[in-house]
């Protein structure tokens, strides 16, 4: 299944900067005290996965980042592997988008699904080769994005230990539900499948058309006569439409012995008129499809362009942090750092914000260009859909009008044929009664073939639809079995692993399982110290990460994110004792060859909180006594603004 592996960390400001060692796969440490960066190491890693970190929105009511706030021109990049395959992620502050740099180039995607199909989420599930999972909760629909997913990747501070899922974004009955937690656990663990569930889904929907088609077929025959003799009907309606088209012979026949002229011509003239109105109609409107189309060509060049500067807007975005061949603060020829005076130009001169021209902006500044652009394309592109609603329109008219002429051509044809039918007998008469007869008869008929039709049609959509049902019955029956079969092996090696891990932990349980809710079942509830939350939500973790290392059909991309798990009052020998635990979570997943699969683990904690086997994964420091916190100022020495360039744009005079 897929891999997730975090390679560098990074985030970029006007004001302050950070930029990680290289991590690695395996155990990745970051230790710091309290308030020297460790959570905002982990929020940086959330944030760019497309997590919502409160801290990081102006109202958040528990506390804001001002660091990060009041910067301007920020972002939190992050490089990584999935799967083996490099990727970037760029998502500036306070932006519900997230630029990816890939082998295929770059693309930008937004985070919400009310303003896509297709969001930053479901590409990123779909690389880790998880099925964008969807949830009927009675009237309500619930799609599972990655960072629903995430709840039980991150072991997180913020979250009571005893709730064991990370809490939702959103926190409310639904995302925090019983059916929403389970669904997390099954989709991570495979359990879930997704093939099981679209096949339920698949089966609803099919007994949902079968009962509508069944409706719709008995309401029919309810309101409506049909005769069931569909044979008869069709041999009377022929019979019938053979003696009409005998008695019209027979009566074209007698008018043709009693002629006049003069009464068609008034006729005639009128035929004419709207003929010609007609063709003087025809000819404008092909005359404006023609201007229309050229017009609509213009727009359609116009929008290529636009297209392909948005291109290459988000490639720089990606890029431009990159380039720092303008910086103010050093001289173009010598690139000597010079101290330059607000509103005086390199050489001295004088200058004011209106004097001068942008010739490279700042990443921002060309996030705000991308956003002008995107805006304008969707002008344009209510400019195309307006011509071709004209075009659309005028080819409509122009097949009505054609319509309405070959109708009235014909007309005209007939009038000069019949110009000399203006006679009137008793024979006539008689003939017109027949035939009106006749055509009430057959008026009849074709109703009553029209129902026969109609009934059959709706009888058979019904036996197909029912036929569907079936199948999809079948079908999910069978995936049942398999799905109960796979579950309980699943569940019977989780609660092995679990079981084993927290007897071994600070919790040192007797017997641990997971209930049907999926939720830790220990030594038959008996009461424990707070401390043992601790041991019973990372023990979960740690089984997890077990399962996705032994098991393929395990969709948990074999990552976790651990940040300071010391809550709850547990001392730092018991938090050692558990942490230490994961050298025999991985030993669990070994393969039968005895290699282990490729995953990682990025724990922060404090100094002296962590195992002392563990020393050779310590690949950050942070410290607050030392001044060592994680946001660098960028006016901090000139070497830092030189290795972390500032994307200040070039300013010439005009």
């Amino acid at each position: 299944m897929g891999s997730l592996i975090i390679n560098k960390v990074k985030y970029f400001g006007d004001n302050y900067f950070y930029e990680s060692p290289d991590l690695h796969p395996g155990v990745n440490i970051i230790l710091g005290d309290n308030g020297s960066g460790k959570s905002t190491f982990s929020y940086f890693i959330e944030y760019a996965l497309g997590g919502k970190i409160k801290p990081f929105t102006d109202d958040d009511a528990e506390g804001r980042y001002s660091l990060i706030l009041n910067d301007k021109n920020n972002y939190v990049h992050l490089d990584l592997s999935i799967n083996g395959i490099a990727y970037s992620f760029k998502r500036f502050i306070n932006s519900s988008d997230i630029f990816i740099d890939q082998p295929s180039g770059t693309q930008s995607f937004p985070l919400d699904r009310k303003s896509a199909s297709f969001i930053f989420s479901d590409w990123l599930l779909e690389k880790l080769e998880i099925p964008v999972f969807e949830l009927y909760l009675g009237g309500s629909h619930w799609y599972f994005n990655f960072n629903d997913l995430f709840r039980l990747l991150n072991y997180d501070q913020n979250t009571e230990p005893r709730k064991i899922y990370k809490a939702p974004l959103a926190e409310n009955f639904v995302a925090d539900s019983i059916i929403i937690r389970k669904s997390i656990f099954e989709i991570l663990l495979g359990i879930s499948s997704a093939d099981y569930f679209k096949k339920i889904d698949k089966a609803r929907a099919a007994m949902k058309h079968r009962d509508l088609a069944k409706a719709l077929w008995e309401n029919f025959t309810a309101n409506h006569e049909v005769n069931g003799d569909f044979e008869k009907l069709s041999l009377r309606k022929t019979e019938i439409e053979s003696t009409l088209a005998t008695l019209e012979a027979e009566r074209k026949g007698h008018l043709k012995e009693n002629t006049t002229v003069d009464d068609k011509m008034g006729e005639l003239a009128q035929v004419q008129s709207i003929l010609v109105d007609l063709e003087l109609k025809l000819s404008q409107d092909r005359v404006a499809i023609g201007a229309l189309e050229n017009e609509k060509a213009k727009i359609d060049i116009l929008h290529a362009g636009l297209v392909q500067e948005i291109a290459q807007i988000e490639k720089i975005i990606f890029t431009h942090e990159k380039l720092d061949l303008f910086a103010m603060e050093l001289c173009p020829f010598c690139m000597t750092k010079k101290d330059v005076v607000e509103g005086y130009c390199i050489c001295g001169s004088k200058f004011n914000d209106d004097d001068y021209e942008k010739f490279v902006y700042n990443a921002n500044e060309y996030k705000d260009i991308l956003s002008h652009k995107q805006k304008s394309i969707k002008a344009i592109n209510l400019g195309k859909a307006a011509y071709e609603d004209d075009l659309i329109e005028k080819k409509q008219r122009i097949e009505q009008n054609t319509l309405l002429w070959e109708e009235y051509t014909l007309k005209l044809k007939n009038i000069i044929n019949t110009a000399e039918f203006a006679g009137n007998s008793t024979v006539v008469d008689d003939l017109n009664d027949r035939i009106f007869k006749l055509k009430d008869e057959l008026l009849k008929i074709n109703y009553g073939l029209k129902n026969s039709t109609e009934e059959s049609r709706l009888k058979k959509d019904y036996e197909d639809k029912n036929k569907i049902f079936g199948a999809a019955q079948a079908s999910l029956n069978k995936a049942k079995e398999e799905y109960n079969k796979n579950n309980a092996n699943t569940i019977a090696q989780f609660n092995q692993i679990y079981s084993e891990l927290l007897s071994k932990s600070s919790y040192q349980s007797h017997e641990a399982y997971i209930d049907e809710d999926y939720m830790p079942f220990i030594d038959n509830r008996e009461y424990k110290a707070n401390s043992s939350d601790v041991p019973k939500r990372l023990m979960y973790y740690f089984t997890m990460l077990a399962l996705s290392l032994k098991l393929n059909s395990v969709k948990h991309p074999r990552f976790l994110l651990i940040d300071t798990p010391e809550d709850s009052g547990i001392d730092t020998d018991h938090l050692n004792q558990n942490l230490a635990l994961l050298n025999n979570a991985v030993a669990f997943g070994k393969q039968p060859d005895g290699s282990i699969k490729e995953y990682q683990v990025i724990l922060t904690t404090g100094y002296g909180k962590f195992p002392t086997e563990f020393d050779e994964f310590v690949v950050e420091r942070f410290s607050e006594k030392e001044g060592n916190f994680i946001l660098k100022s960028r006016s901090a020495s000139h070497d830092e603004t030189n290795k972390f360039p500032d994307n200040k744009g070039f300013h010439s005079h005009e």
